[in-house]
């Protein structure tokens, strides 16, 4: 609908007749409440406007026919509404503020773009007339409303087509510098134009032929229904007409995957129907692959992340950096600890049986890890015939099926853990951007092996604490056992003495629980004499003095008064204790119960002057006796004949009384030596075969019946004591006599021919026996052997042995059946010094 030319004219109309309703009704003339506006605006149906009359309730009194064109609603059901019923929220919003100035009694006149609920958004110029009654109140408004949509429609494309016009130039200037392409789409006319870059980049010569299947035949088949609905969202009346869509181009003239983006926009005219789509279309394969590179990268950090252990991690890394460099394989080797191998960490996409000969090579092995490793860039083989020309011994292994290699050196901080290796199926060339990637990949990865290998040696060295701990921990338990069961009492005290530690056996040992005492002084709760009698002072006990003054004190006894009155007897013993450099750590005191120990040597002591006396009434009673028997047998001896029977029992008294003499001898020696003394001997300067003769004189005296020889040999000269070795012939022969073949000589034989005197005693007879020899020379040894017996107590060669020791010699025996039994004594000529 255009606005009428005689719109002023009914202007004018309108407002003559607003102001002949404000003058009084002629006298007479009949009420009539619509008056003569109703009837004019009766008259004006066929008026080009919209013309209606509203109240001051905001409802429509009065509406002409064009209401009923506008809306398509018959005028009998907008009068009586609201305006806001009719035009809608939308619309009422946008007059709202005209109608209520209208209402207040001013005129209005505006031109705006109104959404009505019914017949869309319209371009109008309203008048809006306030009517005032004949009270002067206002009583509502009359509105006059032209449709100029399409005059304003038409301006506003002739004004647009003009700036476009001016503006292509300019924008074909900046999208050949943006190396854009571009597009445009008439709806009008229905034309279409590609410019020629836009035609190279869907991958078609320039000036190509537009069929109705271009541009979606160049687009991938994957992307095509995305392309689709973006278009129809743009192309959407109730949309912003935007499009944006990212989608991959196929076709011959595209080798490689090609990745575009489109930008447009679309012209609608005002009823919201497109006129024009224009737009940009520009390459963005580098900054898509940069993207994905990054998104890769990423996804291979968040992998990476995942996982702690080295073993583990390698595997994530071979197969995730694969993935991000879209290689057929890859493997990664590590540096031995000592540099000069690589060990085969993990590997991916590479037959098992082709890694055999790789666990574990040489450091120079003349591959491109080695290369790597040393240059500290990466190695590249853009095709088959440069990785055989530069690494010929690779040229038939089965590790290598590829026809592009690269090899990353993976470093941390300067120093290199190892190299990653891919291998591609297609030959590459390597862009600079690919290479970047390649080396964020790299430092990635040896971050993360890095850190896991920190996290395992953590983990180890944490799984070693634990270790220790619990070591440390059943170590203390052992300790604590073993104070608690330990038999002597225990006191662990700190270093500035506060006792710490007190084990249940100190508390049997001193009567009464384990005090712990704060420092030194307060050792006063401990309680204890020494064996004069003088208490002891807190500072004066062995623990004080190991924690002031480094003193070691070994078994101190200690007298303790119990609360029943008895004394107890322990002996404390104490020590500082030390790390590597000296510093204390603690103090160690040790209390021994000897209460019964020294119950036992008094009870010894006792019994040993007990023992003296019984000794003194063995050697001074009984042998007074003897000495009578002795001196009355000497006497009968001599006044008898030598074959009278009473000359040979004198001579058997005789014999007795010596043996028994003998005895008491060995008794009393035994009870000295038994003491812990030695034999008493007298030295002087003599010859042994002095000491020989009168031994064998006297046992031959005695044992008439047996048969001695004397063997003497060299110088027998020496400081010895010539009795006791009188008494050592006396019981070596006597021995002999007794557990010797009757009627075969024992042998005495003296040899000073060295610097020693050698003295032996031999006889013939059963030998001893080899369990015996060991023992032979302790008291009351004795032994049956052919029905021989050791006559006496046992205590004769016990004698001979101590005889021997107090000169300084030593003695051995022999006996076998071949040789017989040999005592062999050997004797320094002087004092050992």
């Amino acid at each position: 609908m255009t606005p009428a030319s005689s719109d002023p004219h009914l202007r004018q109309v309108i407002e003559q007749l607003l102001v002949l309703d404000r003058e009084p009704l002629q006298e007479g003339a009949p009420l009539d409440d619509r008056g003569l506006i109703e009837k004019l605006l009766v008259t004006a149906d066929a008026a080009p406007v919209l013309l209606s009359y509203v109240d001051t309730e905001e409802r429509y009194r009065f509406c002409n026919q064009g209401y009923e064109r506008w809306f398509g609603t018959p005028r009998e059901q907008v009068i009586g509404r609201s305006v806001r019923q009719v035009v809608g929220d939308a619309g009422y919003e946008a007059i709202r503020e005209h109608v209520r100035d209208a209402l207040s009694g001013r005129r209005v006149r505006f031109e705006s773009a109104i959404p009505y609920r019914e017949g869309g958004t319209r371009v109008v110029r309203a008048d809006y007339l306030p009517h005032v009654d004949t009270h002067g109140h206002i009583a509502g408004f009359v509105a006059m409303i032209a449709d100029i949509t399409e005059l304003r429609h038409g301006e506003e494309a002739e004004r647009i087509a003009r700036k476009l016009r001016e503006s292509e130039d300019r924008l074909r200037l900046a999208l050949e510098a943006a190396d854009l392409g571009t597009w445009d789409r008439d709806y009008s006319t229905g034309r279409r134009n590609y410019s020629d870059r836009c035609l190279e980049l869907l991958g078609m010569p320039p000036g190509s032929h537009l069929d109705e299947g271009f541009p979606d035949r160049c687009v991938h088949p994957e992307d095509l229904p995305r392309l689709n609905a973006a278009r129809s969202a743009a192309l959407d009346p109730a949309g912003d007409g935007l499009l944006r869509i990212e989608f991959r181009v196929v076709g011959p003239r595209v080798p490689r995957e090609r990745w575009v983006v489109a930008h447009g926009q679309v012209h609608f005219d005002a009823r919201r129907r497109p006129l024009r789509f224009i737009g940009t279309l520009q390459d963005i394969t580098a900054a898509r692959r940069a993207r994905l590179r990054a998104d890769r990268l990423a996804a291979v950090s968040s992998s990476l992340s995942r996982v702690l252990l080295p073993e583990a991690l390698s595997e994530v890394v071979v197969r995730e950096g694969a993935a991000a460099l879209e290689a057929v394989s890859a493997s990664l080797v590590l540096l031995s600890e000592d540099g000069t191998a690589f060990e085969l960490g993990a590997a991916y996409g590479i037959p098992e049986e082709a890694l055999a000969s790789w666990r574990r090579f040489p450091a120079d092995t003349p591959i491109m890890y080695r290369d790597a490793v040393r240059m500290g860039r990466p190695v590249l083989c853009s095709d088959l015939e440069a990785l055989h020309r530069d690494y010929p011994a690779l040229k038939d292994s089965p590790a290598a099926p590829g026809r592009a290699f690269a090899a990353l050196p993976l470093t941390v901080d300067g120093r290199v853990l190892g190299a990653f290796g891919f291998t591609f199926a297609h030959e590459q060339s390597f862009e600079p951007e690919m290479l970047q990637f390649m080396e964020s990949l790299g430092r990635q990865c040896a971050l993360a092996l890095e850190r896991a290998r920190l996290y395992d040696a953590e983990r180890r060295a944490r799984e070693e604490a634990e270790g220790l701990r619990d070591g440390l921990a059943r170590e203390r338990s052992l300790l604590e056992a073993i104070l608690d069961q330990l038999p002597v009492g225990v006191v662990i005290a700190e270093p500035e003495g506060r006792l710490v530690r007190g084990n249940p056996a100190l508390e049997a040992a001193w009567g009464h629980p384990f005090v712990a005492s704060e420092d030194i002084p307060a050792y006063v709760a401990y309680q204890g004499y020494r064996p004069d009698g003088t208490k002891y002072e807190p500072h004066e006990w062995p623990l004080a003095r190991s924690l002031t003054h480094g003193e070691t004190v070994l078994r101190e006894p200690v007298r303790l008064r119990m609360k029943d009155g008895s004394a107890r007897h322990i002996e404390v013993s104490s020590t500082r204790v030390q790390d590597a450099e000296g510093r204390v750590l603690a103090g160690v005191a040790v209390s021994t119960d000897v209460t019964a120990h020294h119950e036992m040597r008094e009870a010894l002591r006792r019994e040993t002057e007990v023992r003296d006396r019984l000794m003194g009434i063995v050697g001074h009673d009984l042998r007074n006796p003897l000495q009578a028997i002795a001196t009355s047998s000497t006497l009968l001896l001599r006044d008898s004949a030598p074959d009278s029977p009473q000359h040979r029992r004198a001579a058997r008294i005789l014999t007795s009384v010596r043996r028994m003499d003998h005895l008491i001898r060995d008794l009393m020696d035994f009870a000295r030596v038994s003491q812990g003394g030695t034999l008493p001997i007298q030295r002087r300067r003599g010859s042994l075969a002095e000491a020989c003769r009168a031994a064998v004189d006297e046992l031959l005296t005695a044992y008439p019946e047996r048969d001695i020889h004397l063997a003497l040999r060299g110088d027998l000269t020496g400081c010895w004591d010539l009795d006791r070795l009188v008494q050592l012939l006396g019981n070596l022969v006597g021995n002999a006599f007794t557990h010797g073949a009757q009627g075969v000589p024992v042998e005495v034989r003296a040899d000073g021919e060295g610097p020693e005197v050698v003295l032996e005693v031999a006889n013939a007879g059963n030998p001893i026996p080899p369990a015996l020899l060991p023992r032979i020379f302790e008291p009351f040894t004795r032994a049956d052997a052919g029905g021989d017996s050791l006559k006496g107590v046992g205590l004769g060669l016990f004698i001979v042995h101590e005889i021997v020791t107090a000169h300084g010699g030593r003695i051995q025996v022999t006996s076998t059946p071949e040789t017989g039994t040999v005592f062999r004594a050997t004797l320094p000529r002087d004092v050992p010094r």
